[in-house]
């Protein structure tokens, strides 16, 4: 029965067999759906990652690109800001010259700025074909076929740098011009890829905005040829004294040639190898590259290019038309180191000086009338420096006998170089001795003496005329400028404390940055000054000891009438005793104190008429002479003036063995003659301060001939002895040297066989020479000890005089047993007859 129904029911009964066939078909196809389908996807992988590579690239293509344009835009944006425009080059802002005045208001120079200068322009029809041509080859040789900007040209200039040659430049004449008158002078200085750039820019602007003719003839009116000269007009007038339009082809390719280093190239110059025909070397060559390229270019034969390079030039020789030439440089420099050069040359100054053209020409013509007697004696130059004491003022400022000769080398300033200043310097060194203790009536030892500057050298100098003269003064040491006493005095006063005083007092070479060495043969010269440091020291020694420092210029103001600049004249600086500045002063002003070196008739002692026996106008002066006679100086003064004098070569080589009484010595006197008339001048006694007081002073007489065996002579108060100085000597004289009564001394070293080289010495040599036989007093060995002068007494105790010895070789009779007197009137001096002294 069961088995009946089941078999009735038999269709329905297979399902169940049939259903996991169907399922296990339906699983296989399935895996077989997901293999084809995940074959079917690693087959398209790297499809679709190339497409999306490459929309990648697109994309960051196209940003790229967007991105540079952007840049690209914001670049130029940045090149062109502030870009000037192209209308300012016609309205280019000039500068404003500077102008310098005298004390009188006289107009000695303009100032041109080294930016600006002269300028004439031009049409381009009055420029000669020659220098167009010229200027094409050297500069633009496609300025008429490119649009402002040659790449030709930037090529070249590539290949010529790698090649170390520099003729070829890559700016053309737009580029040029545009770089002179557009940008900021500042910018066109700079070497950037930005400012080029920018140039760039500009010349294309400018290439479509003007002819090609404008451009051409705008850019020869501008452009720079050397020697304060803009445009070639100014050019061609400056070096050869005619027109642009009349150049030929060798004056043409010469001047084409300066643009690219007028300096250089400068055919002025004098300080190059030139050819026969007076140009320098490198102008020459230069002017041949010109030519060259023009023969290259087509604008010449090569017939024409060596006829033109055979020409002769003549160069028109270059003269500073102004007047003071030297004075205007020497304040243009004092304005720009203060002020800047942009105040100087753009701010329209008025400057006023404190110089009187009218007197420095008249000072420069006293220099002139000495020029034969300066050649004479082996010079050829001179220079002349006058001040005023009480104010500082320069009054005349005379670099030169003639600042446009230049045989002389008139140019160079001598008044501001460094000079050795022989026995002018004593001054300092003595009054540094009178700070210290000494006095003008203290005895020192004009003795053979030597020194030791150095291992195993030794130092012997000896004075002007090769003697020694025994106990002296400083007054006659100082006077009569002896050379031992001096040494031994800058001994006793000490090197340091000497170089100090002189800093103080104005000698602006012996700072402690000058790396100069200081030995005992400064006080003979042997550390250069400045003529215009001298004339300072001088100065102050004029107003006892008080410094007012030297000026140049009184009142400046600019161009909207703002005072920049107003002087008033300082109370000055107490640098010394005054009452050491005045013995200094009373000794150089004591016709006394001169007489054995310079005479009773010496020029260098002033008198107020023309007659030998008119008063003496107070004057003090001291002169000096440098080893090998290459300076000659004399430096003096009165209370309201105070002139230096330099005479010798330029070049420093050296003169006759002449002394500076017979050059400089000349010309000063002279100089205070023309200045007290020209001035208005009065004869003045120059004050004596308080604190001084007079005592006698005995011996010295040999430096004094025909003067009394005692005089009165200064010493500070607190210091003066209250005794006479000294002993008088015997009554009865010989005209012989006398021997020292002293017991006999040491004998005094032979000098040794081999003395070091001489240190500079005021007086023709400084080998030692024998010692004297007898000698005029008693002798000291060679030592570096300073001389022992008569002691300084203390205040309470008194002082007793200093035993003298008897008196140095000397012919002059002196009375017997004289009473002490004060030193007699200088009008009053009748000296017996005496040896007659070499002449300084």
């Amino acid at each position: 029965m069961a088995i009946g129904n089941g078999m009735d029911g038999g269709q329905p009964g297979r399902v169940p067999a049939e259903s996991p066939l169907r399922r296990l078909y339906r699983l296989q196809a399935a895996r077989e759906r997901r293999v084809a389908k995940a074959t079917a996807s690693r087959a398209s992988t790297p499809l679709v990652i190339g497409f999306s590579v490459f929309v990648a690239f697109i994309g960051v293509s196209i940003v790229s690109v967007l991105l540079a344009f952007q840049a690209a835009a914001a670049g130029y944006e940045s090149l062109t800001k502030n870009l000037p425009a192209l209308s300012n080059i016609n309205n280019r802002a000039t500068f404003k010259t500077a102008q310098i005045f005298d004390r009188k208001g006289q107009l000695l120079w303009e100032f041109y700025d080294p930016d600006g200068g002269r300028r004439t322009v031009v049409p381009l029809s009055e420029v000669s074909q020659r220098l167009i041509d010229a200027t094409l080859a050297a500069e633009d040789a496609y300025f008429y076929q490119h649009q402002g900007v040659d790449p030709r040209a930037t090529l070249r200039s590539a290949f010529f740098f790698s090649s170390g040659d520099n003729r070829g430049g890559a700016s053309t004449i737009n580029q040029q011009l545009v770089r002179n008158v557009l940008l900021d002078p500042k910018e066109a200085k700079q070497v950037t890829p930005q400012r080029k750039l920018r140039e760039i820019i500009l010349a294309y602007q400018l290439d479509q905005k003007l002819s090609k003719d404008q451009i051409l003839e705008m850019y020869l009116n501008e452009v720079f040829y050397g020697n304060q000269s803009y445009g070639i007009e100014a050019a061609a007038q400056s070096y050869f004294d005619k027109s642009a339009r009349d150049l030929d082809i060798a004056e043409a390719s010469l001047l084409a040639g300066l643009v690219q280093s007028p300096s250089a190239y400068d055919p002025t110059r004098r300080d190059l190898p030139r050819t026969a025909d007076g140009i320098p070397v490198p102008t020459k060559e230069r002017q041949a590259y010109v030519l060259e390229q023009m023969t290259r270019q087509g604008f010449i034969t090569e017939q024409q290019a060596r006829d033109a390079y055979a020409e002769p030039l003549r160069i028109k020789q270059r003269t500073v038309e102004l007047k003071e030439p030297h004075w205007v440089m020497y304040v243009r420099d004092l304005v720009e180191q203060k002020y800047g050069s942009k105040t100087l040359y753009q701010g329209g100054l008025k400057i006023y000086t404190t110089l009187d053209a009218d007197y420095s020409a008249k000072m420069r013509d006293v220099l002139a009338n000495a020029r034969d007697n300066i050649q004479a004696n082996g010079g050829n130059n001179s220079a002349l420096i006058s001040i005023n004491p009480k104010t500082g003022e320069i009054l005349a400022f005379d670099g030169s006998l003639d600042y446009n000769d230049v045989n002389i080398d008139g140019q160079v300033n001598v008044l501001l170089n460094e000079r050795q200043p022989g026995s002018s310097i004593k001054p300092l060194v003595y009054s540094a001795a009178f700070l210290k203790g000494w006095a003008p009536g203290t005895f020192v030892n004009d003795a053979p003496t030597c020194w030791q500057p150095g291992p195993g050298q030794n130092w012997c100098p000896v004075n002007f005329d090769n003697a020694f003269h025994g106990q002296t003064t400083l007054r006659s040491a100082l006077g009569n400028s002896l050379n031992i006493p001096a040494v031994k005095t800058l001994e006793f006063a000490g090197v340091d404390f000497v170089v100090e005083l002189g800093r103080k007092m104005g000698v602006s070479t012996w700072q402690e940055d000058s790396a100069k060495t200081f030995g005992l043969s400064l006080t003979l010269g042997g550390a250069e000054v400045k003529p215009i440091d001298l004339a300072q020291i001088y100065g102050t020694f004029a107003n006892n000891g008080l410094k007012i420092p030297l000026v140049a210029i009184t009142r400046i103001v600019d161009s909207d009438g703002n005072i920049l600049e107003d002087y008033k004249v300082p109370q000055g600086e107490q640098v010394i005793d005054p009452r050491a500045a005045y013995m200094i002063t009373n000794i150089l002003s004591d016709p006394t104190a001169k007489l054995f070196t310079y005479g009773p008739s010496t020029p260098l002692v002033l008198r107020q008429g023309t007659e030998p026996s008119s008063p003496v106008w107070p004057s003090a002066s001291k002169t000096g002479t440098t080893d090998n006679y290459r300076d000659t100086w004399t430096a003096g003064f009165t209370p309201n003036l105070a002139i230096v004098v330099w005479v010798g070569n330029t070049g420093g080589a050296p003169m006759r063995p002449v002394l500076s009484s017979m050059t400089a010595g000349k010309i000063w006197p002279e100089a205070m003659k023309t200045s007290f008339e020209y001035l208005g001048l009065k004869p003045e006694d120059f004050p004596r301060p308080e604190g001084l007081v007079e005592q006698q002073v005995c011996g010295d007489q040999a430096m004094r001939p025909g003067q009394p065996a005692c005089r009165s002579d200064l010493f500070f108060a607190e210091k003066a002895p209250r005794a006479p100085v000294g002993q008088a000597p015997a009554p009865r004289p010989t005209s012989a040297p006398t021997p020292a009564p002293a017991a006999p001394a040491p004998a005094v070293p032979a000098p040794p066989a081999a003395p070091a080289p001489p240190l500079n010495q005021d007086r023709q040599r400084l080998e030692p020479t024998a010692v004297p036989q007898p000698a005029p007093a008693p002798p000291r060995p060679a030592a570096t000890q300073a001389p022992q002068p008569p002691p300084a007494p203390a205040p309470a105790p008194a002082v007793q005089p200093t035993q003298a010895p008897a008196p140095a070789p000397t012919r002059a009779p002196a009375p017997a047993a004289p009473a002490p007197t004060a030193a007699p009137k200088p009008g009053a001096v009748q000296p017996a007859p005496a040896p007659k002294p070499a002449s300084p």
